[in-house]
């Protein structure tokens, strides 16, 4: 399981992404960065450890962020803090799709996907992808008070891979 702990997002992408957003002549492409600690609860006995890993998260059929969670070990039955770094890319399309389906209720659903590259150290260095899909559900009001808590919500499965 995970939740998010803290989301570092400067005055600046904040201003930005308002602007891209109420911004009646917005007319351009902007991009935006953001990090994000997220605790994750490794209740395996195991430990492991994650190469940097890539995912996805979109709104339909539209990216909404790249997201990059640099590399990190687990110990067995610890909390970890993992480091997610999200880039977006605003396009006026985008702008348009994200605020017809924000406008009334703030709210927005994305699909997360993507895949980690682990390696599990207690079992004679297997090397595994831990697969992730989630729907992550964002309070979009919250970027302006508190970005902590824009994540309100989340259902994910996770799968192995060789």
């Amino acid at each position: 399981t995970w939740d998010v702990k803290e989301m570092i997002i400067s005055p600046e992408t904040v201003d930005g992404l308002l602007s891209s957003f109420t911004n009646p002549n917005f007319n351009s492409s902007e991009t935006f960065t953001m990090d994000t600690h997220v605790q994750i609860n490794n209740s395996n006995f195991v430990s492991a450890f994650m190469s940097e890993a890539h995912f996805t998260a979109e709104y339909d059929s539209h990216v909404v962020a790249d997201v990059t969670v640099e590399p990190m070990s687990f110990l067995g039955l610890r909390d970890v803090i993992a480091v997610a770094n999200a880039r977006t890319t605003i396009t006026p399309e985008l702008s348009k799709i994200l605020l017809a389906v924000v406008t009334p209720s703030f709210h927005l659903r994305v699909k997360v996907t993507g895949t980690a590259p682990v390696k599990v150290t207690s079992l004679f260095g297997l090397k595994v992808q831990a697969k992730l899909n989630c729907w992550v559900d964002i309070h979009v009001l919250a970027l302006l008070k508190n970005p902590n808590a824009m994540v309100v919500g989340h259902e994910c499965t996770y799968a192995i891979g060789f």
